[in-house]
């Protein structure tokens, strides 16, 4: 709970330190003296929202730090998580700059936004006029149903079942699934190994196809270019080749003269070479056939081969791979059918658990909103809504760790009206009362959450404000209350008042809040009660609702 807070250049508060108690906190002052500043103040820092015009006009930065203590087991465990030091008591601080940056600090450490919400959700509730509270919000119906239940084993049980199920499933889809969908599987192998193996493909084959290709589409300039080149040397006597050989026979007549015999030998291995490259260009002209069903054939071939790449890896050695893969996978699947018989009958067996789990679930939660609807009508007829209509609705779900149930809370202010989603339906001032009843009906004691109310009593008077106070007061008992009121009845019970007044100093407005007891609190009730022109009997009108007070909650 919420045991103090700082607030430094915060709009009208220049500094402040405001105490707290754990019980009822009533917060009081005039209209505009800045009493919803301090609900601000604990949004800012809690990262519920940022408002750059909370920053003190002429002021380069504004600090909250609000101090909570104790706290519960949840908010313990987020902090171990984030190995974040107990330290018996929680400390938020947050920070706001000129330019707009901010940053947060949980006891000392840095820490995001999002891990401060988490806490907040755990630390405060808010009660807003005209706000969609979680209350109210059908996401949240269930968890606030199932406080009124009796689950016993039921939800872990049907947990463990779900996770049962969950790790047979797995084991069930890396063998292929289901009966169905290993044969579904089975099928595609069967025709993924058929395709790859129908093609025989051949290690590096598209890049001699690619070459081949080449070859015939450049055939005709092959064909020309090459004739020409065979032509200079082979063309009879006057060819190359037979020239370099007429010229060799010719050296070699003069004998051992110098190094000619050298020479001539060298012109020997000319012509050999050159004999050795014609053969070649011969051959290479040979393959340049432009045949222009050859060159279809190569092509279809080509594309024949690219979508199987595409499909299958991007090259033919990772077609290859694949194949052997697929064998492989084919092999495992045919071999597996007995084991996917067992896991599938394991699945069908847990989920026919898992029914009847839920099953009862559902039934002790129908029980349940019998008892809900009941509390919540007595409720809401003591705060003046006698002719509510409330139902608790059920829808059915996939199953899920919380059962099949899907619950929401359908309401209607007047009899004859169709019943609607709470959280659409309600009124402002509908809502108010309908949280101040529900979170009398569903606090759980060691929650240690601190909520806030601001002005909830809008609009209500006479004994509704009477029995307004008397839940405040009791709910007081086991959550921290912090409210804003304008109403004697629930100021009254309070246990802890802070008084918020506006002042003028060296032509600056600011504001201060102080603690107050005793006659200063019977003074704010009567003033409450008459305005400026307090009487002798609006003071002891105060005092007799102030004794009365004392009473609510407390018993």
């Amino acid at each position: 709970m919420l045991r103090s807070l700082s607030l430094h250049n915060l709009a009208l508060f220049k500094k402040q330190e405001i105490e707290f108690n754990e019980n009822l906190n009533v917060i009081l002052g005039e209209t505009g003296a800045g009493k919803s500043l301090i609900f601000d103040a604990l949004n800012f820092v809690l990262s519920f929202k940022t408002d750059k015009t909370l920053l003190r006009s002429g002021e380069e930065s504004m600090r909250v730090d609000a101090v909570f203590q104790p706290v519960s087991e949840t908010v313990k465990q987020l902090l171990k998580e984030a190995e974040i030091d107990d330290e018996g008591e929680l400390i938020v601080s947050r920070t706001l700059h000129s330019d707009g940056r901010t940053s947060s600090r949980v006891n000392g450490m840095a820490v995001s936004q999002s891990f401060v919400k988490a806490l907040a959700s755990e630390l405060v509730d808010t009660f807003l006029q005209h706000e969609n509270l979680q209350i109210l919000k059908s996401k949240n119906h269930i968890s606030f149903l199932d406080k009124f239940c009796d689950f016993g084993t039921l939800k872990s049980e049907l947990s463990k079942l779900i996770d049962q199920q969950k790790q047979a499933q797995a084991k069930l889809n890396s063998i292929g699934g289901s009966e169905q969908m290993r044969l579904q599987r089975k099928d595609i192998l069967e025709y993924q190994i058929r395709e790859l193996t129908e093609a025989n493909l051949q290690p590096d084959e598209d890049v001699r196809l690619d070459e081949k290709i080449k070859l015939l589409e450049s055939s005709e300039r092959i064909v020309e270019n090459l004739g020409q080149v065979l032509q200079l040397l082979e063309a009879g006597a006057n060819g190359i080749v037979s020239q370099i050989n007429m010229s060799a026979k010719l050296v070699g007549k003069l004998g051992d003269i110098e190094n000619l015999p050298e020479l001539r030998e060298r012109l020997e291995s000319a012509q050999i070479e050159l004999d050795d490259v014609a053969s070649e260009l011969r051959e290479v002209l040979s393959k340049a056939d432009s045949d222009p069903r050859e060159l279809e054939r190569l092509d279809a071939r080509r594309d024949k081969l690219k979508a199987l790449k595409r499909k299958y890896g991007g090259s033919i050695a990772s077609c290859l791979e694949t194949l052997e893969s697929l064998k492989q996978q084919l092999d495992e699947l045919c071999s597996s059918a007995e084991l996917s018989e067992k896991l599938s009958k394991q699945i069908e067996e847990l989920k026919n658990q898992e029914e009847k789990l839920c099953e009862s679930i559902s039934d002790i939660r129908k029980s349940a909103a019998i008892v809900v609807k009941k509390r919540l009508l007595e409720e809401l007829a003591d705060l003046g809504m006698k002719s509510t209509q409330f139902e608790v609705t059920f829808e059915r779900k996939e199953i899920s760790a919380d059962g099949f149930d899907d619950v929401v809370f359908t309401f209607s202010a007047n009899k004859g009206q169709e019943l609607k989603d709470l959280a659409k339906t309600a009124s402002g001032g509908e809502s108010s009362r309908i949280m101040l009843a529900m979170k009398n009906m569903f606090a759980k004691e060691g929650d240690y959450k601190t909520l806030l109310f601001d002005e909830i009593d809008s609009g209500i008077s006479g004994e509704i404000g009477n029995m307004m106070a008397q839940k405040l007061a009791s709910i007081a008992r086991r959550d921290q209350v912090i409210t804003i009121t304008h109403l004697p009845q629930v100021a009254s019970a309070g246990d802890n008042f802070l008084k918020v007044e506006k002042f003028v100093e060296n032509n600056s407005t600011i504001s201060r809040v102080q603690s107050i007891t005793g006659k200063d609190v019977i003074k704010e009730i009567a003033h409450i009660i008459g305005g400026d022109n307090v009487t002798d009997i609006m003071l002891e009108n105060a005092q007799q609702l102030y004794q009365r007070g004392r009473k609510f909650g407390r018993s």
